[in-house]
């Protein structure tokens, strides 16, 4: 079980989520998720930070990291989603922002704080559904634990709480009332996927046949819900002008 909690942790904790800009689904497959990953593990080894817990989900990522202050912090994730922003651009004949704004970021005041959020990080793709249990997700240190392998910094966990298979997995039990960062955990679908289902649920034979303002609506509404896209890039979807489609959303149905 966790050992007692100490009174503080000298303010080197940080609890940071990255996320992809407009929502969009930027870790979408393995590939992707591997990379980020790497990209950390190059940052990490360039700066003086050390990586207590992580998991990287299809539009953002969490990682909880120990550096000296928040200099540090900055240096450390502009290294790594860099890297990271070159290769989704490069792999995606892309350009422009990847990242939405700037990082999000929190102090982890106390080792209690600290272990709950090691569980809340372990547990978002139990909460998002995609796995049945925490140690079949590939993309968390949650397995970096349970097999003392992986990027993890062990050492300066163990400084903090035990790390031994048994605690960890009582960790993962662990509920907290905290104000967490404000994010959207929903994971949702790709973009360019539901775009073509929706070209056949609609029966939609041409681009032109998009302008119809009550299609493009219904095409909005549910690129949006499904995909957390944009405005905009629901424009560049279909092929039709912004102003145009904001119009079009925001004039309310016909009586």
């Amino acid at each position: 079980m966790p050992r007692k909690a100490r009174k503080d942790t000298d303010g080197k904790f940080f609890h940071v989520m990255v996320q992809g800009i407009g929502k969009e689904y930027i870790f979408p497959d393995d590939d992707c998720k591997g990379y980020y990953l790497s990209c950390l593990k190059k940052s990490k080894t360039k700066l003086p930070a050390k990586i207590l817990a992580y998991c990287v989900m299809g539009n953002h990522a969490h990682v909880l990291v120990s550096v000296q202050n928040a200099q540090e912090l900055a240096l450390f994730l502009r290294q790594a989603n860099g890297d990271y922003a070159r290769y989704y651009n490069n792999t995606r004949n892309r350009v422009g922002y990847v990242f939405r704004d700037r990082y999000r970021s929190e102090v982890i005041q106390d080792e209690r704080y600290l272990i709950h959020c090691v569980a809340y990080i372990h547990n978002n793709p139990l909460k998002a559904g995609l796995v049945e249990r925490a140690e079949n997700y590939k993309y968390s240190s949650y397995v970096n634990y349970l097999t003392k392998k992986g990027m993890v910094d062990f050492d300066e966990a163990a400084k903090l709480f035990d790390t031994s298979e048994r605690s960890m997995r009582a960790i993962m039990l662990e509920k907290t009332g905290a104000n967490w960062l404000e994010h959207d955990d929903k994971e949702y679908e790709d973009k360019h996927k539901v775009l073509t289902e929706l070209i056949k649920k609609y029966n939609i034979s041409s681009k032109a046949s998009v302008r119809n303002e009550e299609l493009a609506k219904a095409l909005t509404m549910e690129l949006q819900e499904r995909s957390g896209v944009s405005l905009r890039e629901v424009a560049i979807l279909l092929e039709v002008s912004r102003e145009w489609l904001r119009r079009v959303v925001s004039t309310p149905p016909s009586p």
